[in-house]
């Protein structure tokens, strides 16, 4: 399995979800932005203890920001 496949794997199919501040939810993302991983990775490394590295080489991150508008 490549290293971008291990997060689409059958293993990976539950959702978590739960409710936080806006307020909360600024910092966690500000927190997983500073550590360079997504929130889930961030979540999971904080909650498992688990090493979780950058994005796999070659997965470009897309942000609103970066999206060309159409019209």
């Amino acid at each position: 399995m490549a290293a971008g496949d291990v997060n689409r794997s059958d293993e990976r199919r539950v959702m978590v979800g739960f409710r936080m501040s806006p307020a909360d939810r600024v910092e966690l993302r500000r927190l997983a932005r500073e550590a360079g991983l997504s929130v889930q990775a961030y979540l999971e490394s904080k909650a498992f203890g688990r090493e979780v590295h950058e994005r796999p080489p070659g997965r470009p991150k897309h942000t609103q920001e970066g999206l060309p508008l159409t019209g």
